[in-house]
């Protein structure tokens, strides 16, 4: 059982991170109407792929927001970093919600958008490996649990985004949604996330950082690629594969019904926000389970049931739509599963001194690579191909591509303490 101080500490180190998530998610789900609105094209098809590019540059620069979160969350502390990159995150997710359409004010509105999503995923790739290192820290002997809470946190997030865009486009008409229905969200999120802020204020420092606070490192990345490199290079491949099973499964899924398959089914979105929410329970079971199992062995689990099952998941989608809900079904396993032993594998690799640093780039990278390119390139695949179960192939090779990583990974890196 966890103690009332931790309860209180990882709700409050994850209630951030879900509104931050839904913040940064809706802008995916809500594709469909933003692509209309600010990035208009003769074909659709153009005017989506220039959607998901701006979705990818949130990605692309979450690098660079680890980069800088994770130096001063090495240098001057967790709590007051990852405090930070909520409040930029919400600020930035409001001030979406006000920019006006394409034919308002013109190329100002795509330019505009861009720059914020700019500021959206750089606050993102602070606020998740914060997350991580501080509960990691202040729980080391129940890690893999409050991490799988932390994560289940964070799919609440897109879960409670697909809940209110299925809400949205029930009770509103296809016009009021293109016309001012989508902006709601935004204004939702920014505003909660404002208020998350202020309750992170609350929280004090990890005890772990604490005690090495008189051994701070001068430039923490450096020495992250200096000390950790092989375990570093291989995690970014390893927390890539979680990104694409996540992004493709759940997350780009509604997307590929309606624009890709073309299928008029308004339920599909209800199926989804379940699964969602299955998948964020699964992070607390699987994080229990990393707990008390090799994390290696069911990383190789994952991979392997990754490899079995990508093709049907998609043969479901494109052959047997009655039956979707067993694709989903697989994508709530994959994606549990993923999310709920990666993060605590991450917080290992890397002494607290480093640590934030270390799990910003491999998580960072990882997503930017994989995560921030799968809509586009599963997109790109079907139009080119022709081929409606294409994208299959591209979670089957990230998966071979971590199993490759997951071996080179050296055993010290499985080690039950963090020192």
């Amino acid at each position: 059982m966890l103690t009332k101080n931790q309860r209180k500490l990882l709700f409050f180190s994850s209630l951030g991170g879900t509104l931050e998530f839904y913040d940064f998610i809706i802008y995916a789900l809500l594709a469909g109407y933003i692509s209309k609105a600010f990035f208009p094209a003769e074909k659709e098809s153009v005017s989506l792929l220039l959607t998901f590019a701006t979705f990818s540059l949130g990605y692309f620069v979450r690098p660079l927001g680890g980069i800088l979160f994770g130096h001063f969350g090495d240098k001057r502390g967790r709590k007051k970093t990852f405090t930070l990159s909520v409040f930029i995150m919400a600020l930035s997710t409001l001030l979406i919600g006000f920019v006006p359409r394409y034919d308002v004010i013109g190329m100002a509105a795509p330019v505009i958008v861009t720059l914020l999503r700019v500021f959206q995923g750089l606050s993102v790739g602070g606020e998740i490996p914060g997350a991580i290192a501080y509960v990691s820290e202040s729980m080391p002997e129940r890690k893999g649990l409050a991490n799988g809470i932390i994560f289940f946190a964070l799919l609440s997030g897109t879960t409670l985004g697909s809940l209110f865009q299925a809400m949205l486009t029930h009770f509103l008409s296809p016009t009021e949604m293109a016309t001012w229905g989508f902006r709601v969200p935004f204004f939702v999120g920014g505003f909660f996330g404002l208020f998350s802020y202020w309750m992170r204020r609350q929280l004090v420092e990890s005890p772990l950082f604490q005690t090495i606070e008189h051994k701070i490192e001068h430039f923490p990345l450096a020495t992250v690629f200096r000390k950790c490199f092989l375990n570093t290079f291989a995690a970014i491949f390893i927390v890539g594969l979680a990104a694409s099973i996540i992004t493709m499964l759940l997350i780009f899924s509604p997307v590929y019904v309606s624009k890709i398959l073309k299928i008029n089914a308004p339920y599909y979105i209800w199926y989804n926000t379940i699964a969602l929410f299955l998948a964020a329970v699964n992070c607390i079971i699987f994080g229990w389970i990393a707990d008390h199992v090799s994390h290696k062995r069911l990383l190789y689990v994952l991979i392997v049931l990754t490899l079995v099952s990508a093709y049907p998941i998609f043969y479901i989608f494109t052959t047997h739509f009655s039956l979707v809900f067993l694709g989903l079904l697989g994508g709530v396993i994959l994606t549990g599963l993923a999310l709920g032993v990666m993060p605590t594998l991450l917080s290992e690799l890397f002494p607290t001194t480093i640590r934030y640093s270390g799990i910003a780039v491999c998580y960072n990278l990882g997503l930017a690579i994989f995560g921030g390119l799968t809509p586009l390139i599963a997109t790109y695949l079907v139009y080119e191909t022709d081929l409606l179960e294409a994208p299959a192939f591209y979670l089957m090779g990230a998966a071979i591509i971590a199993g490759a990583m997951l071996c080179v990974i050296k055993p010290i890196a499985l080690q039950k303490r963090l020192k």
